[in-house]
């Protein structure tokens, strides 16, 4: 207690002798403003990089975007919109295998995201490291079969007509039966659903609703596609749709790569069922 009133006491005679001494205060007003004035380009520096990865994510996811466009335009005749998405959709709706590989190739992401999301950014980071460390050959990443591919599908776009409508919205109501079957089909039982200890519960909270008028999924999410025989691993023979990753593993955007890359390749929590830690 001595100590803290000893300390206590030296500041009060700080104030003191700076409340009694006049020439001192318009110095330290003075001073004041120029510490805010030269704190100011660091203030924007900072503000400007929070903007500058905010908006270096929205380029990336829209460099490889799906569009939603005509999701809410429904041709005569027709029952669902003309959008890329609405494509896509239909070709997996159908089970049409060859037509996918025709169109988006044999493996590939399909990851669903929204503009300007914190866990988004962070998606951001794995993809972009894991693609980079890809083509540069890293000792870690150079043994990867195939072509980096990915597809992105804003879920937060909205109509052009309407500004209330969802887009995605459109699509997820026009191809339920899509998203039925991920809700109730193999997904709980890839290695990676079992050792993220996912079940059922787990993808019908992602993809149905009873209420029928918005889509449950939160983003980001991911799903890899591999319709190649290396999909067909051991007690898991499935040629399509192999994985759907609710969050990317990792603390930082090398570890979430390297979590892309062992669903990319069947390894790791993907291609075994891991023994679990007490």
């Amino acid at each position: 207690m001595k100590i803290l009133r000893a300390i206590g006491g030296f500041f009060v005679r700080i104030w003191r002798w700076i409340k009694e001494t006049a020439w001192i205060q318009p110095l330290l007003i003075v001073g004041a403003i120029f510490a805010v004035i030269f704190s100011i380009p660091y203030i924007i520096d900072g503000v400007k990089g929070m903007f500058d990865e905010s908006d270096a994510a929205n380029k990336y996811f829209s460099k490889y975007q799906l569009s939603l466009k005509n999701a809410d335009v429904i041709p005569d005749g027709k029952t669902i919109g003309t959008s890329e998405v609405d494509e896509l959709f239909s070709c997996l709706d159908e089970n049409n295998s060859d037509e996918v590989v025709a169109s988006y190739g044999d493996r590939f992401f399909l990851a669903f995201v929204v503009k300007d999301s914190a866990p988004c950014k962070e998606l951001y980071g794995g993809l972009k490291t894991f693609q980079e460390k890809w083509s540069s050959n890293n000792a870690e990443f150079s043994n990867l079969e195939g072509k980096f591919k990915l597809y992105t599908i804003y879920t937060d776009s909205v109509s052009k007509v309407d500004d209330e409508t969802n887009l995605f919205d459109q699509v997820w109501l026009n191809h339920y039966s899509v998203f039925e079957t991920l809700s109730s089909g193999y997904l709980k039982d890839t290695f990676y659903a079992r050792n993220k200890d996912y079940n059922q519960s787990n993808y019908e909270s992602a993809f149905v609703s009873d209420k029928l008028d918005s889509c449950p999924m939160s983003a980001p999410l991911v799903m890899y596609f591999d319709y190649t025989d290396d999909n067909l691993v051991t007690n898991q023979k499935v040629k399509g749709l192999s994985d759907i990753i609710f969050s990317v593993d990792g603390s930082s955007e090398l570890d979430k790569a390297r979590t892309l890359r062992d669903c990319w390749s069947h390894t790791g929590i993907f291609g075994e069922i891991k023994p679990t830690t007490n």
